[in-house]
């Protein structure tokens, strides 16, 4: 009975020991140990960040006027027509219109060059007059006309004397115009139809509004 019983044991504990072991001889890697988890531990949280401000069209200070908007404004001048007998120039009130393309010299020489709204003014200028420009520079005003006046042009001495002098006294009404010169497509001229000399600036012409 003992010798059964003492191979059985030794077979056992080497099946035992057998099992224990991983193949090939190699030791059991130790058992990886679960991750711990802090209780009290939680994911971060970006912080929300501010939403942009809407972008909002800007407005132009109060009473600055807009790009490209022209600024304009109304102007009272004095201008002088002759009189339908031929006799003098007559002084008649007159509004314009200023803006930054038009001055109020050059807006009140193409006023007179309408035909007068009164019954007893006459107009000078011949239909196909045309202005090309009025500048001022130290007191004297230099106004350009386009060469078509000269063959419009049929008033005579009298008619001569009479538009050289409406524009002459119209200018110079203008405080700061002391005298006013001649220009047929920006060139210098001697006379208009050959009666007056307007190779020189001329002054104001009272004796035609007396």
């Amino acid at each position: 009975m003992k010798k059964f019983f003492v191979p059985a044991m030794l077979a056992l504990l080497l099946f035992t020991a057998g099992c224990e072991q991983p193949p090939n001889g190699e030791p059991a890697e130790p058992s990886a140990k679960p991750a711990q988890i802090k209780p009290d531990s939680k994911p971060a949280v970006k912080p929300e960040q501010p939403k942009p401000a809407p972008d909002t069209p800007s407005k132009p200070a109060p009473n600055t006027p807009a790009k490209n908007e022209k600024t304009e404004h109304a102007l009272n001048v004095k201008v002088y027509y002759p009189d339908d007998s031929g006799m003098r120039l007559v002084e008649v009130e007159r509004e314009i219109v200023v803006d930054d393309s038009v001055d109020k010299y050059t807006a009140a020489v193409e006023t007179l060059m309408e035909e007068p709204d009164e019954e007893n003014l006459t107009k000078i200028f011949p239909k196909s007059a045309s202005l090309r420009s009025v500048t001022v520079h130290d007191g004297l005003a230099t106004v350009d006309f386009d060469g078509s006046i000269l063959k419009g042009f049929v008033g005579g001495s009298t008619g001569e004397e009479f538009l050289v002098g409406s524009v002459v006294d119209t200018l110079t009404n203008f405080p700061e115009v002391k005298r006013v010169k001649f220009l047929i497509d920006g060139k210098e001229i001697e006379t208009l139809s050959g009666h007056m000399d307007l190779s020189t600036p001329l002054e104001r012409m009272n004796s035609l509004t007396e």
